[in-house]
């Protein structure tokens, strides 16, 4: 008798359980949400003559060490209002006996193209000069003129205000991540407000554990940012996760995980100073000779 053919386990690592999970999304992508669409559009990187349109304070510099992002309303954000205006004036003309004439009410596409050219929201990724060898870029200047006081649970962040600067947010890193080169954990800081420092911890930021002197709050961790991406990818159903931002999530998820894990941990403690001695010495010390 031949002796039963055993089975060989594979065993699976990280990166190739990270590979698996990056295939796998497309397919899990495509289920969206029946009620999901696109609040807003974005540009990025943004004309500059249109930033202080928003804010006259706001001027951009003409350099390639900064870029800028513009978020504009989407011409179906609001279908409630819309569809319930659209709905009403055809009740009127069909429970109407008189015939239809030229003073009557006419009927406007649902969908309509925005004749306003000013953003509801904008912010900057700029590079700080600190040190040659090691480039840091920061993410500042993150504005919306929506109000944060009017609560939507089926927006990204629980009000459109929030929404607008999560898509002002994924830009700039989509923007970053295509065009730079200069690693990602540590490499890209934040100086964000109580609005938008939930927004980068649902992104894999996390808050800063010493306060520099460009006030920076959060840091990029990679590691952190592919489980939270692929969590948002993942989010099957929800109404806050439009095509868009599905699309701008997945493509973020997809171009974090070429980034190698062991590389930005290596790059991260080259960049920490040897002597650290000085940082625990108390600067009281002398004070006790007298």
């Amino acid at each position: 008798m031949m002796a039963p053919k055993m089975k060989r386990r594979i065993g699976i690592g990280p990166v190739a359980m990270r590979v698996y999970l990056l295939l796998s999304v497309p397919v899990i992508a495509s289920f969206s949400s029946p009620m999901a669409f696109n609040r807003f559009s974005a540009k990025c990187p943004a004309d500059p003559s249109c930033i202080p349109l928003f804010s006259p304070s706001l001027v951009p510099e003409m350099s390639s060490d900064e870029t800028w992002v513009a978020v504009y309303r989407s011409n179906n954000n609001q279908p409630s209002v819309i569809l319930r205006d659209e709905f009403l004036t055809s009740m009127n003309i069909a429970t109407s006996n008189a015939l239809a004439s030229e003073t009557s009410p006419q009927i406007s596409p649902l969908i309509e193209t925005s004749s306003s050219e000013t953003p509801v929201a904008v912010a900057r990724l700029r590079r700080l000069d600190e040190s040659e060898q090691a480039p840091c870029w920061i993410l500042d200047s993150m504005r919306c003129s929506l109000k944060k006081e009017e609560q939507d649970p089926d927006c990204d962040g629980g009000s459109e205000h929030s929404e607008a600067i999560a898509v002002c947010i994924d830009e700039l890193l989509l923007h970053y991540l295509k065009r730079r080169n200069d690693g990602f954990s540590g490499a890209v800081k934040c100086k964000a407000t109580l609005v938008a420092a939930p927004l980068l911890e649902d992104r894999g930021f996390e808050p800063v554990g010493e306060l520099c002197s460009e006030m920076t709050t959060h840091v990029a961790n990679l590691e952190n940012s592919l489980v939270k991406y692929a969590e948002r990818v993942a989010d099957v159903g929800s109404a806050s996760m439009g095509p868009r931002a599905r699309g701008r999530a997945l493509e973020i998820l997809g171009l974090l995980g070429q980034l190698d894990v062991k590389e930005e941990r290596r790059r991260i403690e080259d960049e920490i100073p040897d002597d650290q001695d000085s940082a625990d010495d108390d600067p009281w010390a002398s004070a006790n000779i007298y």
